[in-house]
């Protein structure tokens, strides 16, 4: 007999919220979404008006309630004046500092900096037909120590050796979320058999890291780690905006689906793929958590002298101390939501991502599913830099090498056929004389940190209209609903205390290839990997090709590509379905396995050289 599983389903409407759904009444509805600014008086109003971390916690919980199958909120008279707006105008708050109060008759309670352990940013919320609850909270973690990163980023970690962060946790300790004490503590984002938020609390001391030696750079930059974190000693400060999707049944599991995002982007952009992932998850006994990258999106944005190197250093250096702030952050909010091994799920930087999560941390990952993933093949001006155990010698960036890289990949010059679609953009302009100066220009601008969002920020009034045009032209097969709502996402969360963006020029040469891309590493990978690519996507098929073979030479024949029809980079939001569908066979194809079978198969099979 011939069984059929069918896959869950995708989410494309918001249907009427049912009656008696809530054993108490629902929390109320946030304000609706604001169309998009047309011209400059729109965007001056959206600009004066603007809060902008309480804008994108609104967009946020207005595409949470998609999930959560609320009614759509009624839209609100528009007031009249030059403006468009009755509101007092009033500038930007901090983002810092900012919380949701009764603006606009909402009153959700927005969690905030000061905001300690196990704290929601909203209640929970229960998915109807299903005993899966949607919980938002903040876990805080400790501040990343520079220090610690390895001089190479595929330099070789010992399973059996605990990391910095592990030495510094103590012993796990019941407490109640909304407790306040004078201790260190971090919150676990777990669900409690009755759907309500659990916590738990760790005793932490600072130290000063068991990480490899980089140097009196490294030395300069732990020291002023500990300069600026030591007055925080008895509290993180730090903390991952967290979206936990479980039933109770499975509220103890040591296992999860992780999501992780890419750069310029948050955990509300998977609003199409929420339930699906977590239905798949829950399907195998495993938690479901969407988060956002520390420095980005709604979590919390320290500052970016902790991964920026100057653009002398060495390569490698510069690669892995940009790396070392998000994998560290990852492992430590790993320990503080209690699991032992995670399935990551990344998109574009997500997916490279978790690709080097998995090649410093094996025995803590189960699988990779890498959702159009950058920095995984070899650029056109690519150079091989040794480990540190191959004796490598390490030197800084070549602008004018850079300028030949970047012109290769964004003109038409690499040799392969003419891109269609999404990727046709990055080859339209022919090379000229004014576009060498100006790729010149950028080159420059890329070498020594500038962040794309600081044009943004820059642009003052005009921000609300180009970052408009952005989300008009590329979520153009959304609805109009989506589209408002993701460009309050996308420009709120873009204008934000610069932080995590900063990672881009140091992992990424011009041209969008990785300085040390992942496939002269994932050889290191023993576990699934599951690549996804659109088939009008900017990033290269080929890679995921080529990664399926060394993965292979090196004796892991569980690697797959999926190419996905109508679906550039966005692979997730232009065909939700399809890619739903291929991330739920990969889930469900994963077994589950113990840390210590992990660790064994880590190191009695390890990868060639």
């Amino acid at each position: 007999m011939t069984t059929t599983v069918s896959s869950p389903p995708t989410r494309v409407s918001s249907p009427a919220l049912p009656p008696h759904r809530f054993s108490t009444p629902p929390p109320p509805a946030p304000p609706p979404s604001k169309a998009i600014p047309q011209d400059f008086r729109s965007s001056l109003s959206a600009w004066w008006n603007n809060a902008s971390y309480k804008e994108a916690r609104i967009a946020e919980e207005r595409l949470l309630r998609r999930m959560a199958m609320y009614e759509p909120p009624t839209p609100a008279s528009p007031a009249k004046g030059w403006f468009g707006s009755g509101s007092t105008p009033t500038p930007g708050s901090q983002p810092e500092t900012d919380s949701v109060g009764s603006a606009e008759q909402h009153s959700l309670a927005i969690s905030t900096a000061e905001s300690r352990a196990g704290e929601c940013v909203s209640a929970p919320v229960e998915l109807q037909g299903t005993s899966l609850v949607a919980t938002l909270r903040n876990v805080f973690i400790p501040t990343p120590n520079p220090a610690d990163a390895p001089a190479h980023p595929a330099d070789q970690r010992d399973p059996s050796s605990p990391t910095s962060s592990t030495t510094s946790l103590g012993k796990h300790k019941s407490l109640n979320p909304l407790k306040r004490h004078s201790g260190v503590h971090s919150s676990s984002a777990q669900v409690t058999p009755t759907g309500t938020p659990a916590s738990s609390s760790a005793s932490l001391h600072t130290g000063a890291g068991t990480g490899a030696d980089n140097g009196a750079e490294s030395q300069v930059h732990g020291n002023e780690h500990a300069r600026s974190h030591g007055a925080h000693k008895h509290k993180h400060k730090d903390y991952l905006n967290t979206l936990e999707i479980s039933s109770p049944e499975n509220a103890g599991s040591k296992e999860a689906v992780v999501v992780l995002h890419g750069y310029a982007a948050a955990l509300g952009f998977f609003f199409r793929n929420w339930e699906s992932i977590a239905l798949s998850a829950n399907s195998t006994g495993r938690r479901t958590f969407f988060l956002d990258w520390l420095g980005m999106g709604l979590s919390s944005r320290p500052s970016p002298s902790l991964l920026s190197s100057p653009s002398s250093s060495p390569i490698p250096r510069r690669v892995a101390r940009a790396e070392h702030f998000f994998l560290s952050s990852l492992e430590s909010w790993r320990q503080q939501a209690g699991l032992d091994r995670l399935v990551l799920v990344g998109h574009s930087l997500g997916g490279y991502l978790a690709s080097a999560y998995a090649v410093r941390y094996p025995e803590r990952v189960a699988g990779l599913i890498l959702v159009s993933p950058a920095g995984i093949p070899r650029g056109p001006e690519y150079r091989k830099y040794k480990t540190t155990a191959e004796g490598g010698e390490n030197e800084g960036s070549d602008d004018e090498a850079a300028v030949a890289a970047a012109e290769m990949e964004l003109g038409n010059g690499n040799g392969k056929p003419e891109a269609k679609g999404e990727a046709k953009q990055w080859q339209e302009n022919r090379q000229s004389f004014t576009r060498r100066n100006m790729m010149k220009f950028f080159v420059w601008g890329w070498e020594r940190g500038i962040s794309p969002f600081s044009f943004l920020r820059g642009m003052g009034p005009w921000g609300p209209m180009f970052a408009g045009r952005y989300a008009s032209r590329r979520f153009a097969a959304q609805s109009e609903v989506d589209r408002n709502d993701l460009h309050s996402y996308i420009y709120n969360t873009s204008i934000l205390k610069g932080s995590g963006e900063y990672c881009i020029s140091h992992i990424l040469a011009p041209g969008a290839y990785a300085r040390i891309p992942i496939v002269d590493r994932i050889h290191h990978v023993k576990v699934p990997v599951t690549f996804l690519y659109g088939d009008n996507d900017w990033m290269d098929v080929d890679g995921g090709h080529a990664s399926v073979k060394e993965l292979s030479s090196a004796g892991n024949s569980r690697a797959q590509v999926h190419v996905v029809p109508k679906a550039g980079h966005h692979v997730y939001l232009d065909n939700p379905e399809e890619t739903n569908r291929i991330i739920d066979e990969a889930i469900k194809a994963l077994p589950m396995v113990s840390v210590a079978a992990a660790k064994s198969a880590t190191t009695t099979s390890p990868a060639p050289a």
